[in-house]
């Protein structure tokens, strides 16, 4: 009787394991992809509502920080906000804010 053994390659539990442990480390750097600070994008949305509502309603609107719009959606003065290690930057005039 002639026996074929072959030592080449894996076996479907060494596979297995395998693809296991790469499944464990991928949880675990990926948990922390899904704490990500996302107050900036917050911080823009409140904003441009904010602004929206000074023009709709011809009226003078405050925001946070010291932010205020007056009846025409301007600003009262150019500042820079930082938010979870990101810059806002508010621009004088029509009241434009972009994020470096």
């Amino acid at each position: 009787m002639v026996t074929v053994s072959s030592t080449k390659g894996f076996t479907l539990i060494e596979l297995l394991a395998c693809m296991l442990v790469i499944s464990i480390m991928l949880l675990l750097s990926l948990r922390n992809y899904s704490e990500l600070k996302l107050d900036h994008y917050y911080f823009m949305n409140d904003y441009l509502e904010c602004q929206s509502l000074a023009i709709k309603n011809r009226s003078e609107q405050s925001y946070q920080r010291g932010i205020y719009f007056n009846s025409m959606g301007h600003i009262n003065q150019a500042r820079t906000v930082t938010i979870a290690n990101h810059d806002i930057v508010v621009h004088l005039g029509n009241g434009y804010a972009t994020i470096r």
